[in-house]
C-alpha cells in the first residue's frame, strides 16, 4: 500500500487503499476464516503471494487496527494474527463485495470479452 490518497479530501481513503491492494482483503478473509493463524500458514494458503508482500500487508492491516499481531515468547518465538473487534466490523462489507463479485462473475467476464473485440 505504497501510494497514499488524500486523507483530507476523502475520509474513505484508507479503505480505498485496502481495496487497491490486491492482497489486503484476501489476507483479511483468510485470517477471519482460519481464526488465529501464523505467517507460514497464511503464506501456504494464499497462492502467488510473496513473503515480502504478505509481510507488508500484515504490517499495514495491523497498523490500521484491522488485525492483531500477537507475539508469544515461546522457544522458538511464534506470532499469530487474528481479526480485531474493529476489523470484524469491516467483514460484513467485504463479504457483500465478495458476494457481488461471485453473483456477477459471468457478466463481468462476458463484458471483458466483448470489450476486447
Amino acid at each position: 500500500m505504497a501510494k497514499k490518497l488524500d486523507y483530507e479530501y476523502c475520509k474513505a481513503a484508507p479503505m480505498l487503499e485496502w481495496l487497491g491492494n490486491k492482497w489486503a482483503l484476501v489476507v483479511l478473509v483468510k485470517i477471519s476464516e482460519n481464526g488465529p493463524v501464523r505467517f507460514n500458514e497464511l503464506y501456504r494458503n494464499i497462492p502467488s503471494v510473496s513473503e515480502k508482500v504478505l509481510s507488508q500487508v500484515l504490517r499495514q492491516l495491523a497498523a490500521d487496527g484491522i488485525i492483531r499481531r500477537e507475539l508469544f515468547p515461546d522457544v522458538p518465538p511464534r506470532t499469530e494474527y487474528s481479526v480485531t473487534e474493529f476489523g470484524k466490523t469491516l467483514l460484513p462489507h467485504v463479504e457483500a463485495l465478495l458476494n457481488w463479485g461471485r453473483e456477477n462473475f459471468e457478466r463481468i467476464m462476458e463484458n471483458r470479452k466483448n470489450a476486447n473485440r
